[in-house]
């Protein structure tokens, strides 16, 4: 009786999923601000402790410690997917950013966070398989200072960040949020921040460093120094 009790319960499980996605999106297209001043955040002290709750509009005013995931979405080439920031941002407006950077709601979790955020900013709807093979946290949750004296922002976070390969779904992204998006390599994405910084969000080039742009700064390093005859 308990098995086929489970049985049904995992034949239920997509359906479910579509219909927490489906308001998820029905929400964002309502119409979603590119800065959602109002948005509630989870507080906590520099060393992680919890706090409460606050406003992002005084989190980012007052430096308050809060949540934060990042997202980085390939397909099936190993290219990676990439956003161009809305020009209405306040923070990095019409830069390249990673494929999703997503503050947490109360009582979210990482994992959670970047799943919805991936359907918001978007379009993409993951399957159970999909999120089976989601892999991360990808480094140990972290710490990131934003500060952007000009416009009265010191964005302070604790961050952790996931992977999703294969994707083969259509990209459906929120004009509010994404003015932009592109599939790119990471040997191409490598070059291109190298040339161009100021092209890309300084959190997408400090984390991906951090990570190796994934192998391919190995990569890179080993066909720089391999005897000319092997070299491609």
């Amino acid at each position: 009786m308990q098995s086929s009790i489970c049985a049904r319960n995992r034949r239920k499980l997509p359906s479910l999923l579509n219909m927490v996605m489906t308001s998820i999106l029905q929400s964002r297209d309502a119409g979603v601000a590119a800065e959602a001043e109002g948005e509630i955040f989870e507080t906590y002290n520099e060393d992680g402790t919890p706090l409460g709750r606050e406003l992002r509009s005084v989190c980012h005013a007052h430096g308050i410690w809060h949540r934060a995931v990042y997202g980085y979405l390939f397909n099936a080439n190993g290219e990676l997917l990439i956003q161009k920031r809305s020009s209405d941002k306040k923070v990095a407006p019409s830069q390249w950013d990673l494929s999703v950077a997503e503050h947490l709601s109360p009582g979210e979790s990482f994992r959670d966070g970047v799943v919805r955020g991936l359907a918001e900013e978007l379009g993409v709807v993951l399957t159970p398989d999909h999120l089976a093979s989601l892999q991360g946290p990808l480094s140990p949750m972290h710490q990131r200072r934003l500060l952007i004296p000009e416009r009265g922002i010191k964005d302070f976070e604790f961050v952790e960040a996931y992977r999703l390969d294969g994707y083969s779904e259509p990209i459906s992204f929120n004009h509010q949020e994404v003015s932009e998006c592109r599939w790119v390599s990471l040997q191409q994405l490598r070059a291109d921040m190298a040339s161009r910084p100021s092209d890309f969000t300084i959190w997408f080039r400090e984390e991906i460093a951090s990570l190796g742009f994934f192998g391919a700064a190995d990569a890179a390093a080993a066909a720089s120094t391999a005897p000319a005859s092997e070299q491609p």
